[in-house]
């Protein structure tokens, strides 16, 4: 179909189409944004690749990244914060979890 058509009754087809459409949600926009500035730190998207493949404690972490432990706890806090990663308990060790739609986000831009 033609962009902004010149026949009038063509731009009341083509109006009623975009119309039609579905809307945008701005509250999910505003959350997908969100998601995209916490992962625009390297350090940070290092960490949720890593979490796409398993869940991680910090030490973990510290020695797959290669960076000190409280860099490494602090970039966790952010994602947490902001609803990247859900931290669990076992044992004595805080494990982190990528959240599904995070997961999902990324799984499609590395293909």
């Amino acid at each position: 179909m033609k962009c902004c058509p010149a026949d009038k009754y063509l731009k009341e087809e083509w109006d009623h189409e975009l119309e039609s459409e579905t809307s945008i949600d701005e509250n999910e926009i505003d959350k997908l944004c969100n998601v995209f500035k916490v992962l625009s730190n390297p350090i940070r998207l290092k960490i949720a690749y890593h979490l796409m493949k398993q869940d991680y404690c910090v030490t973990a972490l510290v020695y797959a990244l290669g960076e000190k432990q409280n860099l490494v706890s602090h970039h966790l806090g952010i994602m947490k914060d902001n609803g990247v990663v859900d931290p669990y308990k076992s044992s004595r060790y805080t494990y982190y979890r990528l959240k599904s739609e995070v997961r999902l986000m990324l799984s499609s831009l590395r293909h």
